[in-house]
């Protein structure tokens, strides 16, 4: 691989994740004005289990203070709840409320959906090859 496959990759790369952008701040737009980290973090968060601040620290993959705000503004917003560790009550849990269950699942079918179309002129086996490279890329940037 020389310089210029490498430059048409990143070409290429910052081409799809522009229209993933554009895509997303249109699908937020339609889902009452959340931010890409309100999206991210009511991902994090999930509809199974309350999670701890440090929990949705490490699935976001930032410093544990970092999504402080962002929980402060989707409870705010009716989104999310604050608790009380049963076990140990120093334990701040970190739970979607109904509303925002509702919204991560609504979100989450448009996102099935946005990928549906990048992926409609793929055969089965393309889609095959390429779910394999974007493990192997991703395996190599671990």
């Amino acid at each position: 691989m020389d310089e210029e496959d490498i430059r048409v990759i990143m070409g290429l790369f910052d081409g799809i994740g522009d229209k993933l952008i554009k895509q997303s701040k249109i699908t937020l737009k339609i889902y009452q004005k959340l931010t890409i980290a309100e999206a991210n973090a009511i991902y994090a968060i999930g509809i199974e289990e309350p999670k701890t601040m440090k929990q949705l620290a490490e699935t976001l993959d930032v410093a544990v203070s970092t999504p402080t705000r962002t929980v402060d503004r989707l409870v705010e917003k009716g989104y999310a709840n604050r608790t009380v560790g049963t076990k140990d009550r120093r334990q701040v849990l970190i739970e979607l409320t109904p509303k925002g269950k509702k919204l991560f699942v609504e979100m989450d079918e448009e996102g099935l959906e946005i990928i549906k179309k990048m992926l409609i002129n793929l055969q089965d086996e393309e889609i095959e090859a390429f779910k394999n490279i974007l493990l192997k890329v991703r395996d190599s940037m671990e």
